[in-house]
């Protein structure tokens, strides 16, 4: 799975985010898996949004 063609700026705009309908175990492992792929702490912090599992910042 390569990362590097992904477009962050237009991600949020082209996937409907979820309505954080996971369990914890489910939200947690989702995490991990996010974390370990994401380049920076941007990345994961926006693909946690688009996942539902982390709220859009203020």
């Amino acid at each position: 799975m390569s990362g590097g063609n992904r477009d962050l700026a237009t991600l949020a705009d082209t996937i409907e985010r979820a309505d954080g309908g996971v369990d914890d175990e489910t939200a947690a492992r989702a995490r991990a898996v996010v974390a370990a792929h994401a380049r920076d702490r941007e990345d994961f912090r926006m693909l946690l949004e688009v996942l539902g599992l982390a709220k859009p910042p203020e």
